[in-house]
């Protein structure tokens, strides 16, 4: 590994681009944690210098290590610098029109932001960047048309996979004013991977609440300038039977899909995807699990699964051992590897005790100001990680509520 550092060094491209396709491959098959923050300057500058100066091939690389690199380190000041490092650069090569460059740079930004994002203003300022991409890509412009199925799809899940963080309090109508009438017309485009992700969109929508910030601004006196829109206030005069309707254009489009040949040559994420019929239908998310090793991950709401879904893809052969060592998922999904457990140190309640511990007394302390920025920092990036599991436990507790008992 100190070898393929010093590569990235090298003044010739193809030299960095196997120092870079070596470490990402290593970085995917192994938790390098301590190897990661002992070089994470060497490794994220270089990365970056890869990004901005690189060839098509090299960028690409560098946008996957440095995903790599912000899971493998997780939350805390390290992440954060690389988000606002890398976050320049991601804007100005998703202007490229290479696929394989795309598909990584929309990867890197979501992962980046998933990670490092501190606050919710740095997690809706990727979620807008992702979403003019995606304006882009559905535009009549010649050149947008060039970017292919692949990339919308790939951008459609990163931006959920970024909105899964995202309180429903929080969420802008003024951003997402159309987003359900977007993804109701992306329904409708040929590609099936594209139909999934538009409607994992839809679905996940749904779960977070607050469709009216999603459907058109309450506060605007030009409420009728956008015909599609309006048709849909017009149509429903509650966000129920809003709900139902999407429900029912989901419902419609997915059957076409299941149908499609295309549909069984698509790998397994997209396929475990179909169960979003069930959330649309019910209003609730029926438990899953997804095995690790020998152990289970039960991912109890649709954002969960959107989650896992997306890290997997972007792990891909790693994710089982990611999700066995790496102590940033376990957070994220509340799990325990069986390798870290020791008798009886551990218990559930103990986790969620320490989050609190970091998160409440540093926020209230006044008597480190003189201590550089990085350490002030810290306290957000723990009620990060403690932020996403909250949402996630809302979230299942929401399905409860809504799901019939057996009695």
């Amino acid at each position: 590994m100190n070898q393929l550092l010093d590569d990235l060094f090298a003044k010739r491209g193809s030299t960095r681009e196997k120092a870079l396709s070596l470490i990402t491959e290593d970085f995917t098959i192994n938790y390098r944690h301590q190897f990661s923050q002992k070089n994470f300057a060497t490794l994220l500058y270089r990365f970056l210098y890869s990004l901005k100066k690189g060839s098509a091939k090299e960028i690409a690389l560098a946008s996957h290590a440095l995903g790599l690199l912000a899971v493998t380190i997780g939350c805390g000041d390290n992440a954060h610098e690389l988000y606002k490092e890398s976050l320049p650069l991601i804007s100005k090569a998703l202007k490229s029109r290479t696929e394989s460059m795309l598909l990584s740079i929309i990867d890197c930004l979501a992962v980046a932001t998933f990670v490092g994002g501190s606050d919710f203003e740095e997690t809706e300022t990727s979620m807008q960047i992702l979403w003019q991409f995606i304006h882009l890509v559905r535009s009549d412009n010649v050149a947008a048309k060039k970017h292919s199925s692949a990339a919308l799809s790939a951008a459609i899940s990163a931006w959920s996979l970024l909105l899964t963080t995202v309180d429903g309090w929080n969420i802008n109508y003024k951003y997402w004013k159309g987003a359900i009438s977007v993804f109701l017309d992306v329904l409708q485009v040929d590609d099936p991977s594209v139909r999934i992700a538009a409607g994992e969109a839809l679905a996940l929508i749904c779960e977070v609440g607050f469709l009216e910030k999603f459907v058109f601004d309450t506060n605007s006196a030009d409420i009728g300038t956008n015909e599609k829109e309006n048709d849909l206030l017009k149509q429903y005069s509650s966000m129920k039977e809003l709900q139902e309707k999407i429900s029912s254009h989901v419902r419609s489009h997915f059957q076409q899909t299941a149908k499609s040949s295309v549909c069984n040559s698509l790998n397994e994420q997209h396929k475990f995807s179909l169960n979003l019929l069930n959330v649309l239908e019910d209003g609730c998310f029926r438990e899953t699990a997804l095995k690790i090793g020998k152990q289970s991950l039960k991912l109890n709401s649709w954002s969960q699964l959107l989650q896992a879904n997306f890290l997997k893809q972007f792990l891909r052969r790693g994710f089982v051992k990611h999700m066995l060592e790496n102590e940033f998922l376990h957070d994220v999904f509340n799990f325990t590897s069986r390798k870290q457990t020791s008798g009886n140190e551990l218990y559930v309640s103990e986790r969620e005790e320490v989050t609190l511990k970091i998160f409440v007394p540093e926020n209230r302390t006044r008597d480190d100001e003189d201590f550089p920025q990085k350490t002030q920092r810290a306290p957000t990036s723990a009620f990060r990680k403690a932020k996403t599991q909250l949402l996630n436990k809302q979230r299942v507790a929401k399905d409860k509520e809504l799901w019939p008992t057996d009695d």
